[in-house]
């Protein structure tokens, strides 16, 4: 994974979990990288850019979640 597409996935993280005052923040910065990137690839609407970072979106998302710390049941 490029380093600008580690970015993206970080700030899309970093809004879905800050808190609702700072959501504005981390919007514009998500546009921001968006725009970056789709300058690179003209043609690429920022729905498409979207639909092509989901999945990575999503395992990004699983890698950072905590394990339970419930024991396993016997």
């Amino acid at each position: 994974m490029s380093p600008e597409q580690e970015r993206v996935l970080t700030v899309l993280w970093e809004r879905d979990t800050c808190e609702p005052a700072q959501r504005p923040k981390w919007d514009a910065t998500l546009l921001r990288l968006v725009d970056d990137a789709r300058g690179k690839h003209p043609g690429l609407t920022y729905d498409e850019f979207m639909l092509i970072i989901e999945p990575r979106y999503r395992d990004f998302r699983r890698a950072r979640r905590k394990p339970s710390t419930l024991p396993p049941k016997a």
